[in-house]
């Protein structure tokens, strides 16, 4: 049976890449794509988002979410994804519209109607999920489990020790973290374990291999920034994420107590993972510490071959 998910994004490159994955499994029913600031501004994440459902016949709901943090305010929007957020890569002006619905509201109503089997995939700053947590007291009955691209246990990407979608809004991530839905941690220590080398990324995009030329283009410029701020090859981290919630069993994962270190400090945004065997906090999320990245690496040559719903 497939999983029922809302996809929950800010696209993005990877979110673009996460996306087509999620959408060429037949392991997945995606019911619902909401976007969230992140990578860009909130206007820019949903555009985005429709773009990539115009483009590849998605056919799923778009639903515009949270503009900002829920307590302080946004940080610079640079351009590591390009000035549009897809590799500079132009796209058709999307035809759809976003829906009207917030992104909250139709993450309630859809758990509500898959009556707790639904499932929640965050790619951006979880605010969205947050809201929703605040605006419906009774929302955690309904979500079978929050899987969410966020966090490390080791070195981060914005701060030294924080990740970037965390450190975006902390407080957020800390309200989830006390939801007591299930939840699922997939950090920069994991998604880094499916980092390709410039061979494994020469010979997933063979100029042989039959990938549409705007998913090329979004690669490349994903590639060369990445390269250009001194990390060799390239790891797509929304990719990975979405790759280990199609195929769990590819993913080594271990529960512990997860927090966010909220003083205004250098360790802000970080996650705090409790890996001491005798400690007595709860172990409110399951950490994924690594990913079969040869399986990982199958699945997402087989996305780029993928042409979108025909």
């Amino acid at each position: 049976m497939r999983k029922h998910i809302v996809i929950d994004c800010d696209p993005g490159i990877d979110d673009a890449i996460a996306l087509l994955m999620a959408f060429a499994s037949d392991k997945l029913n995606i019911v619902g794509l909401t976007t969230v600031f992140g990578n860009n501004s909130v206007e820019l994440t949903t555009k985005n988002a429709l773009i990539l459902n115009d483009t590849f016949n998605l056919k799923t709901n778009v639903y515009k979410g949270a503009a900002k943090a829920l307590y302080m305010p946004n940080k610079k929007f640079g351009d590591f994804h390009g000035k549009n957020g897809m590799g500079n890569v132009e796209f058709a002006y999307p035809v759809s519209k976003e829906n009207e619905e917030y992104a909250w509201d139709a993450i309630y109503r859809e758990a509500k109607k898959y009556n707790g089997e639904l499932t929640v995939v965050t790619l951006g700053p979880v605010t969205n999920i947050a809201i929703a947590l605040f605006k419906y007291e009774d929302l955690h009955l309904y979500i079978k489990e929050i899987i969410m691209m966020a966090g490390t246990t080791t070195v981060g990407n914005e701060r030294p020790f924080s990740e970037a979608n965390v450190v975006s809004d902390p407080h957020a991530m800390q309200v989830v973290l006390n939801s007591g839905i299930p939840l699922t941690m997939i950090g920069l220590n994991a998604t880094e374990t499916t980092r390709m080398t410039e061979e494994e990324h020469d010979l997933i995009l063979d100029k042989k291999e039959d990938i549409l030329p705007e998913v090329r283009g979004m690669l490349r410029h994903y590639k060369n920034i990445q390269n250009t701020l001194g990390s060799p090859g390239m790891v797509i981290h929304d990719a990975a994420a979405i790759f280990a919630v199609i195929d769990p069993e590819s993913a080594v994962s271990e529960v512990f107590n997860v927090e966010v270190e909220l003083t205004n400090n250098a360790m802000f945004g970080r996650t705090i993972v409790d890996i001491r065997r005798h400690s007595r906090l709860p172990k409110n999320c399951r950490v994924v510490e690594r990913i079969d990245k040869d399986n990982y690496l199958k699945t997402l040559k087989e996305t780029l071959a993928w042409k979108g719903n025909q």
